[in-house]
């Protein structure tokens, strides 16, 4: 494939922010806040930030542009142990997308979908299995 300038590419890091839109952010902000035992280190009208280790969770009030929803990106977020974060996130109005299971790469998989209608997942590493 020709690159232009046959540069080589820049290379993917894992993600800084990750966004979430919400029709209701006071709503998603005390779910998350709940959920990840933290309170957002940025607050503005339109959306709240959380630091987490090594990259920002963004939530977003919807507008024209972006809609909460499945739409095809899964962000990953690395847990120790995935069944219990199903459960424990269940109980507090998650649903179970796909999953949990686990792949050929040994990893433990869920997709869920939070009460906002976002689609997220968590990953167990493999050899961490509880």
């Amino acid at each position: 494939m020709d690159r232009p300038d046959d540069q080589t590419p820049a290379l993917l890091s894992g993600p800084g922010n990750v966004f979430y839109f919400v029709t209701d952010l006071a709503a998603a902000t005390a779910w998350y806040s709940a959920r990840l035992g933290a309170e957002p280190v940025t607050r503005a009208s339109q959306l709240a930030m959380f630091d987490l280790p090594g990259c920002t969770l963004t939530l977003h009030e919807a507008d024209e542009f972006n809609q909460p929803g499945p739409a095809g990106t899964v962000p990953y977020w690395t847990v120790p142990d995935v069944d219990a974060t199903v459960a424990q996130w269940r109980e507090h109005g998650a649903s179970p997308h796909r999953g949990p299971k686990t792949i050929m790469t040994g990893e433990r998989l869920c997709q869920l979908l939070d009460p906002f209608g976002n689609l997220f997942g968590v990953r167990q590493p493999p050899g961490q299995q509880q």
